[in-house]
């Protein structure tokens, strides 16, 4: 349910490098998450930013990882379906119903990280070292009653069925 160690280190380092560059600041200790919160929203904005980023990493020689500014340059941002976890991954339904992914956290599971499944979710998701997996950063959280969640079962088959769940 999260990738391997070593990923998940070369991947926060390069996120947090980049996500600091586009805040404006080095990313102090205790605003860690508040940072990387508000340079992903300035990001969504505006995506030329990850470039004027690299530049700027790159007049300082500090690099980062391909595989890293690739993953970022995928950013999907959304309030997910967060319906439930499995063996391998946590499902995560995109909020048009269209597509559904099967999602890996950095360092903890994300029933870990939000206290529970079957919520709506705000977070990032990147494509990274052939998975699907969640930036970490959560700003917001619902939670599902019942209802919603036989109903969201019943899209996650239906996506299944039509080849559009990926892992």
């Amino acid at each position: 349910m999260i990738i391997a160690e070593r990923d998940a280190s070369a991947f926060i380092r390069g996120y947090t490098l980049i996500m600091g560059e586009i805040y404006g600041a080095p990313p102090a200790k205790h605003k860690i998450l508040e940072v990387l919160t508000v340079a992903r929203e300035k990001y969504m904005a505006d995506r030329s930013l990850l470039d004027r980023a690299l530049s700027g990493l790159t007049a300082e020689s500090v690099p980062v990882p391909g595989e890293v500014v690739s993953a970022i340059r995928g950013l999907e941002v959304a309030k997910w379906i967060y319906l439930k976890d499995t063996r391998s991954h946590s499902v995560f339904i995109h909020p048009s119903g269209q597509v559904a992914y099967g999602v890996l956290g950095l360092t903890e599971r994300v029933r870990s990280i939000i206290g529970g499944s079957g919520a709506i979710i705000e977070t990032g998701v990147v494509r990274y070292r052939g998975r699907y997996v969640t930036d970490g950063v959560v700003s917001r959280v619902a939670w599902l009653g019942p209802n919603y969640k036989r109903e969201f079962s019943g899209v996650l088959s239906h996506l299944r069925s039509q080849g559009l769940f990926n892992v």
